[in-house]
């Protein structure tokens, strides 16, 4: 999902309008478009595997990094260095882009959720999780049409739909994370066999449902909009391709490791391919100046460089934090009260 994701986010970013239009870019989009469902499916399956509820103080652990994947997601749409002139002076439109709920966004606050259902519900929050991510998917085409989000505060309107410019609003997509954390809490710990058979019977059992879903409401919900029926056949497909990585990672393949690095460290691998496609408010990207300038082979080339790129910094990343781990937390928390102190005392 790393990989496609930056290919994507790269072909998207790079391309002329020409070969936008070419036929195969289709089935780029098409390809592209099951890595958010990807993301958002995988973070919540990793945050259902521990045991639950969790002791307070893992509790506390997990709440403070959550807290910083949401800071950080504000962080890459931040329009100036400077908190004053971000509120004084930013646009409409610059409002919209910082405001909008994004991955990161979506994530966090969903699995932020969870960790207090856990803590309200007990052992049985997995009920509570599946029941909330069956009503988010049901209601989406309601929520969509209804147009709420343009009448509430622009700070909370574009977690609820698309309208106001959110690519990831919660409705449907916090739907992803809370049926990802339901199935780690629910195959992640089973033996193998019965892991294995769970996934298929399960991922079969929701495309077929998709299907079904798919024709009743066809003419009636946008498939690849608010239509609960794309989050069933995505969710089917999902489970599929989880039994399919896990027998691939089970064999010695080259490139295995090399994705596995590049799972194990996505929030690095996200922030820096955004920065290297888009710059942020510490500068511009050296590939500005090529948006909208290249052929599918010119951006091909520019990810095949970039791969290296994301990678050898995902290996020092994760050395550092195996060799000197309270070294590592130091330096990230004083990174983050750096920029934050800046980003409060600069007037302009």
């Amino acid at each position: 999902m790393a990989l496609v994701m930056v290919q994507g986010h790269v072909m998207d970013t790079l391309l002329t309008r020409a070969a936008v239009a070419e036929p195969w870019y289709v089935w780029q989009q098409m390809l592209h478009g099951s890595t958010a469902p990807g993301f958002l499916f995988a973070s919540g399956f990793v945050a259902g595997l521990p045991r639950a509820p969790l002791s307070l103080r893992a509790g506390l652990r997990r709440a403070r990094r959550l807290l910083f994947v949401l800071g950080v997601g504000y962080y890459l749409h931040l329009p100036y260095f400077s908190l004053w002139k971000t509120l004084g002076a930013s646009t409409s439109a610059e409002r919209a882009l910082l405001l909008a709920c994004d991955a990161l966004q979506v994530i966090a606050a969903t699995q932020l959720f969870v960790l207090l259902l856990q803590w309200l519900a007990g052992r049985s929050w997995s009920r509570w999780a599946g029941g909330f991510a069956i009503a988010i998917v049901a209601a989406t085409p309601f929520v969509w049409a209804s147009g709420v989000g343009a009448r509430l505060p622009e700070a909370i309107g574009p977690w609820l739909d698309e309208a106001t410019g959110s690519p990831f609003p919660v409705f449907p997509f916090s739907a992803f994370v809370l049926a990802g954390t339901l199935a780690g809490a629910v195959i992640g710990h089973a033996p193998a066999t019965r892991r294995h058979r769970r996934e298929i019977a399960a991922g079969v059992g929701l495309l077929l449902v998709g299907g079904v879903l798919a024709l009743v409401l066809r003419n009636r919900v946008d498939f690849w909009g608010p239509s609960p029926a794309y989050v069933v056949v995505r969710l089917g497909a999902l489970l599929l391709l989880l039994r399919v990585v896990e027998a691939v990672a089970a064999r010695p393949l080259p490139g295995v490791r090399a994705l596995a690095l590049l799972g194990h460290e996505t929030l690095l691998v996200y922030v820096l391919h955004l920065t290297l496609l888009f710059g942020g408010v510490f500068g511009p990207s050296p590939l500005t100046a090529w948006h909208g300038t290249l052929g599918f082979a010119g951006a091909t080339g520019v990810v095949v460089l970039m791969i290296p790129v994301l990678l050898g910094a995902a290996w020092l990343w994760r050395t550092a934090k195996h060799r000197a781990p309270h070294e590592a937390r130091l330096a990230l928390v004083f990174v983050t009260v750096a920029f934050l102190y800046e980003l409060a005392v600069r007037p302009w």
